[in-house]
């Protein structure tokens, strides 16, 4: 089976091998994924990260060796992480330099002794000093400081816009948001909401603390779960409709001051760290 690297600050992961179909999905810059299937002018792949499966344009696509695609996963979780929301790369082949502009939550490989470029396939990305760190181990920490952590990366990402099938700092939705930002604890999430709540510990509204997800719908009673969003420690909920953005987190759900109404229906609150 072939492997490949995304080298482009975002691939979008598509219904169906066609530029007109929906983004489901989106592979981030230093993602790894296997293709399952070749048309023409189209691949059908699955993302490592999470296991989800769609198509991408074969021009995007830097194909690995065997030997490459072990190697870059095998790093996959001490992976450097881009922390801006937006990061400006150089990269140089040919005696060329062009800019790429990489979103936060993005992985680098192979950085040089002084911090100031990497290599990924014959190519030297140059890199600014401080706009990476390492991801750090949820369980090598107190539950406090890795939760304002992780609300310290998500902070920078308020007013990013809602994108269906976004997982960048150019646009993402509710899920894509917190299924990234949960990279820099070294927690992987599955992609879509519902898959999300099926993991980790439930905990009582009245228990709930900063940097656990919750989870809601629109006030179907069957709790089928549509929307999450990532709990802060003054009581707010942090999450991705229209733009990212905090809203009260109340019993019944989320509610929205700029519009006087619970928007959300909360269905149950999960802990993994």
């Amino acid at each position: 089976m072939k492997a490949a690297i995304c080298l482009q600050p975002y691939i979008p992961i598509r219904s169906s091998a066609s530029e007109a179909a929906e983004m489901v999905n989106q592979l981030i810059f230093g993602d790894t994924f296997r293709i399952l299937e070749e048309v023409p002018r189209w691949y059908r792949i699955v993302r490592d990260y999470d296991d989800y499966e769609g198509w991408v344009d074969w021009k995007t696509v830097s194909l690995l060796s065997d030997q490459d695609y072990l190697k870059y996963n095998m790093q996959a979780s001490t992976a450097l992480l881009l922390r801006q929301p937006y990061n400006v790369i150089s990269r140089n082949t040919a005696g060329q330099s062009v800019s790429l502009h990489l979103s936060w939550g993005s992985r680098i490989f192979n950085l040089d002794d002084m911090g100031i470029s990497f290599h990924m396939q014959g190519i030297r990305f140059d890199v600014p000093n401080m706009t990476y760190v390492n991801p750090v181990n949820a369980t090598s920490m107190s539950r406090t400081a890795c939760a304002k952590y992780l609300i310290q990366q998500a902070q920078m990402l308020v007013n990013v816009p809602y994108l269906w099938g976004g997982c960048t700092a150019f646009g993402f939705d509710c899920s894509g948001f917190t299924q990234t930002l949960y990279r820099f604890i070294n927690i992987r999430m599955p992609r879509n909401a519902s898959q999300q709540a099926l993991l980790g510990e439930e905990v009582k509204y009245e228990e709930r603390a900063c940097g656990d997800l919750a989870f809601f719908n629109h006030g179907e009673a069957d709790g089928h779960i549509s929307h999450v969003g990532v709990c802060d420690d003054q009581g707010r909920i942090l999450h991705c409709s229209a733009s990212l953005h905090y809203d009260e987190f109340r019993p019944e759900g989320i509610w929205s001051t700029e519009r006087n109404e619970l928007t959300h229906s909360l269905v149950i609150i999960k802990r993994y760290f």
